[in-house]
């Protein structure tokens, strides 16, 4: 609403006045030390020439010491090595015995993949080590590969 005088006026301000003190603020309102103080705010409303302004280089901003490793020591992750894979019907899983054999998608010496948390991040051989296997990475995988398929 508005009088005769482009003023708005507030239709709930008559209705509680210490909200409507708490929520409006004008220039008289705000409590300064000296008049040179509401001065200089009266000129930033105004705009203020920035063109002086000189800002760092963000490249030199950023260098700074490497991420700790141990930050990330109690992070979870699954971790699994791909021997293959093999589409079989429900049917075929039913009639699995022991000895059955289950025919895999790689060739012997194909290099298996490494699988962390869905995302196939590096290749490599299976290797025997204390009677444990293990997986000796030979390259790592550099663009986004998931292991779904």
């Amino acid at each position: 609403m508005e009088d005769e005088n482009n003023n708005f006026n507030d239709p709930l301000s008559d209705i509680d006045p210490v909200m409507d003190d708490a929520f409006s603020v004008s220039d008289g309102d705000i409590a300064l030390d000296n008049q040179s103080q509401r001065d200089n705010i009266s000129t930033e409303k105004k705009g203020v020439d920035v063109s002086g302004i000189e800002f760092p280089n963000v490249q030199q901003s950023f260098q700074g010491d490497a991420v700790e490793t141990g930050l990330f020591a109690n992070i979870p992750v699954n971790v699994s090595v791909e021997l293959g894979r093999s589409t079989v019907s429900l049917k075929e899983i039913f009639e699995f015995s022991e000895g059955s054999i289950v025919e895999l998608d790689r060739l012997v010496g194909e290099p298996l993949d490494l699988v962390v948390n869905g995302q196939i991040v590096a290749k490599g051989e299976v290797v025997a080590i204390d009677n444990n296997f293990g997986l000796r990475i030979k390259s790592i995988i550099s663009e986004a590969v998931t292991a779904n398929g």
